[in-house]
């Protein structure tokens, strides 16, 4: 059984007040638009437990790399790979992948969603092999980047084609089944604390128009797209570079978990990162092809302490390093989800968000207050341009909004400001690993967070217990 994300969280339920809606209404949405491909390229289509095929001999690779785009593992043979030519519409997924993989030796794994009291089943892994070679076998790689789109109405960026659903109390399995096979929806994930389901649509699907309407469907209680987010830009200065300065752990230092672009393999952070994940691709190893992430473990970790700061850091805590952003720089509610998971599970005190947007989402709020009820202190960077306007994370009331200072213990003139900034710390500091560009000194609240993360985790080494308020109240000591 594949493993479900382990949150829990205790919530009111409010029915939405919106007219009732049924099936038939659906039908009001914009049928999807042709993706307009060229006749050589293959038709893949994977719809709930439906597969669609055109394909005129076509390499089997091309097919199956566009099933793994769908969230399907794949694993073949590197010698295996004949011209398929075959052309049919919404077939069994079972006895279609079986009809084009009739001559070769092969098999399906099938893991289960839960849903409202029953389960659907969904295809997991293909293995296509030679006889008596399985090891043979190597993962196809998908594309890990992330189809993301803007709502020209609110500005908004989400994930293309997906949707997040939560349910309403009494929905039932068979009319959630119907209601998914309505829309041409498959289930990718489920978050079972939460509530919340990531569904995959037909292509093109008009995301903020379903968003609307099926949010008034009776068994709904939440829609939402599933947002996205870009990682920002920090302002280079000038160049610097960091000496070897190989440290270990401090004693009973606080853990804090850093979500963001990776982690590149840079002296000194050996020895301190105790546990790391690609969210995108968790059988991949960690890597960091901006660097922002690594700029941000450097600094919270004590390696790197921001100008304007006292002393050199007595203070080197076990760092948790995540890949949350894809290589375009962009991440998921639901991506954002699976990284607090695996701080928590991984024994995170701290994390350290070094990014946002103005975008806000029930969804997530909801996910940082799971984060809080598990002791995990999470700050987040306010934003670099001083519009006022709240940023989120940094905006909901479980998180620690961080605003950046100066070398002279002034405020930055881009540091965004407002009732949601908890605290501001220094932010600038000089850096060995460029942001798409070369080493040197870097400005932004992404440093002050990263930092303020790092002052966290050695107040909680002394301060186990301390609640959120507490550190606050350190922290206004502190700068």
């Amino acid at each position: 059984m594949k493993k479900i994300f382990t949150y829990l969280l205790l919530f009111i339920v409010i029915f939405p007040l919106y007219p009732a809606v049924s099936l038939s209404d659906f039908s009001r949405l914009p049928a999807p638009r042709s993706s307009g491909r060229a006749e050589k390229k293959p038709e893949v289509r994977i719809t709930g437990e439906k597969f669609s095929l055109h394909a005129d001999k076509t390499p089997l690779k091309n097919i199956l790399q566009r099933i793994a785009e769908s969230g399907v593992t794949v694993r073949i043979d590197p010698e295996l790979n004949p011209d398929i030519s075959a052309s049919f519409e919404d077939r069994d997924i079972q006895k279609g992948l079986d009809s084009i993989l009739k001559t070769l030796n092969h098999v399906l794994i099938w893991d289960s969603v839960e849903v409202a009291k029953g389960r659907i089943f969904k295809l997991a892994e293909i293995q296509v092999f030679q006889p008596g070679k399985k090891e043979r076998m190597k993962k196809l790689k998908k594309n890990s980047a992330l189809a993301v789109v803007k709502n020209p109405k609110d500005g908004s960026l989400f994930v293309k084609d997906e949707i997040l659903l939560r349910l309403a109390p009494g929905m039932s399995f068979s009319e959630f089944k119907k209601l998914i096979e309505k829309i041409g929806g498959t289930i990718i994930e489920k978050n079972s604390a939460l509530g919340i389901y990531k569904i995959r649509l037909p292509e093109n699907t008009d995301v903020p128009a379903l968003t609307d309407m099926i949010s008034k469907y009776p068994g709904i209680r939440k829609a939402e797209p599933n947002y996205a987010y870009h990682i920002g830009i920090a302002k280079e200065l000038f160049p610097s570079l960091l000496g070897d300065a190989a440290v270990s752990p401090s004693k009973g230092a606080a853990p804090v978990a850093i979500l963001d672009t990776g982690l590149a393999q840079v002296s000194g952070l050996d020895n301190l990162v105790t546990a790391s994940l690609d969210a995108l691709n968790p059988d991949e190893p960690i890597s960091d092809a901006q660097g922002h992430g690594t700029q941000m473990a450097l600094i919270a970790s004590g390696l790197i302490q921001p100008y304007g700061t006292t002393a050199a850091s007595e203070n080197y805590p076990p760092i948790i390093s995540i890949k949350t952003f894809d290589e375009n720089g962009f991440t998921s509610n639901f991506g954002i989800m699976r990284s607090l998971d695996f701080a928590i599970e991984n024994g995170a005190r701290v994390a350290s968000l070094s990014w946002g947007s103005e975008t806000e989402s029930e969804f997530l709020e909801e996910a940082l207050t799971y984060a809080e009820s598990k002791n995990l202190i999470v700050v987040a960077a306010v934003g670099n341009k001083a519009t006022g306007k709240p940023f989120y994370p940094a905006a909901y009331s479980s998180v620690i909004g961080v605003g950046a200072l100066k070398p002279d213990g002034s405020s930055w003139e881009n540091s965004n400001y407002g009732s949601f900034v908890d605290i501001s710390a220094p932010g600038f500091a000089s850096l060995p690993v460029g942001y798409k560009g070369d080493p040197g000194a870097y400005a932004g609240t992404s440093i002050s967070t990263a930092y303020t993360a790092n002052r966290i985790a050695g107040y909680l080494s002394e301060h186990p217990k301390a609640t959120k308020l507490q550190v606050l109240a350190a922290l206004k000591e502190m700068f």
